[in-house]
């Protein structure tokens, strides 16, 4: 089921099927019914985003519908579909609107179909909810696209490589945070197509900066694809295909994840290290780890969550805990990054405790591929001249 769930209540059953069909088509998971009680039924139970409500209705009319959602304090989106005269549809709009109905606009019944699809369209976009089939176009347009964080070793400045981070651009709705479409995609078992497409264009855009960013690039995996695919041979055989060498690349998978996991991702992220690969624990010291796991599982470092970084230079419980875990993670042979620097004092803090890299807006902000280069070549000229003094 999508967050998108329009509901329709006519009791005409060919225009009730038009809307069905157009609905289901701008991405909609779309439910028809011609009778009021089974109508109530869907609203309480389905929980619809989007209703489309004739106010012809043999039992109740459309009026004494909306002020019964109106009563459940409903919040869907609610389009008037019907063959009364416009001026009716206008009434019974800004009624529906003195009720604190969030109204989606008026449409007369027509054969023109193109026009109800641009409504659904416009109604769909309003509402800010997404379909796993828009994330589907998204992926066959190449909507996907990575910007690029820097991370620094904090003993000199220099600079040892980039975060990738995904970015979407969503045609109509403008710039999706992953936040939103990436549970999605772990819901829908479609993470593996999203996975190999980040790759691809992560090890593309490092071949485009020919030797002028040697350092490594840090991908974001989720643990859901480990069950389905071998992740270690994706990043084997792209790398091989792309000729890039595989020690560049890093796999950060969140500490949450590496506490569930299954002896079957543990095995994988074995056959990663052997391959080359480096693999980071991101997220750390937000799960509830298990120091026993955290030295028989094959990674590097360790990244310390930003929302532990941030302030940690006035709050004396944060800074406790980022010290117990850069400790923890050196006692451990791993390395530690932290992420969310902000402020030079938090730089600077970081340095005395030990921490051994890190990256945030203090350092750099995620920036497009095309702007990489200049970067390196503005941060070699800075970290020259005073970074080193900063720190």
């Amino acid at each position: 089921m999508t967050s998108n769930r329009l509901l329709v209540v006519d009791d005409d059953p060919a225009s009730s099927a038009i809307s069905g069909r157009i609905a289901r088509g701008c991405g909609y998971d779309a439910i028809i019914t011609t009778d009021t009680d089974d109508f109530r039924s869907r609203v309480l139970s389905w929980e619809p985003t989007v209703i489309v409500l004739d106010l012809s209705m043999p039992e109740m009319d459309g009026d004494q519908v909306m002020a019964w959602l109106a009563k459940q304090g409903c919040k869907a989106h609610i389009l008037i579909v019907s063959s009364h005269e416009l001026t009716r549809l206008r009434e019974a709009e800004a009624a529906g609107r003195s009720l604190g109905l969030r109204m989606a606009g008026v449409f007369k019944k027509s054969p023109q179909v193109d026009k109800l699809r641009d409504i659904f369209r416009e109604i769909y976009d309003a509402a800010g909810v997404l379909s796993i089939q828009d994330i589907s176009n998204a992926l066959i347009n190449r909507e996907f696209r990575l910007v690029y964080q820097p991370l620094i070793e904090l003993k000199g400045g220099t600079v040892i490589g980039f975060e990738a981070l995904a970015r979407w651009d969503h045609p109509r709705q403008g710039p999706i945070p992953p936040s939103t479409f990436v549970p999605m995609m772990e819901a829908n078992e479609i993470m593996n197509e999203f996975t190999s497409r980040i790759l691809e264009i992560a090890l593309d855009e490092m071949r485009l900066w020919n030797g002028g960013m040697n350092g490594r690039v840090a991908i974001n995996v989720s643990a859901a694809i480990f069950g389905s695919i071998g992740i270690d041979e994706m990043v084997r055989t792209q790398c091989i295909d792309k000729g890039i060498d595989i020690h560049r690349i890093t796999i950060e998978i969140t500490e949450t994840a590496v506490m569930t996991e299954s002896g079957q991702v543990g095995a994988c992220l074995g056959r990663l290290k052997e391959l080359g690969a480096q693999l980071s624990i991101d997220d750390f010291g937000t799960g509830y780890s298990s120091i026993v796991k955290l030295h028989q599982l094959p990674f590097s470092e360790l990244k310390i969550d930003r929302s532990l970084i941030t302030d940690c230079v006035f709050d004396l419980q944060r800074s406790i805990l980022v010290r117990a875990l850069i400790d923890l993670a050196h006692n451990l042979n791993k390395k530690v990054v932290a992420e969310g620097v902000e402020t030079v004092e938090t730089l600077r803090l970081l340095r005395e405790w030990g921490c051994d890299f890190a990256q945030g807006y203090f350092i750099g902000r995620p920036m497009p591929p095309d702007e990489v280069i200049p970067w390196l070549r503005q941060h070699a000229t800075r970290n020259n001249a005073s970074l080193n003094e900063l720190l």
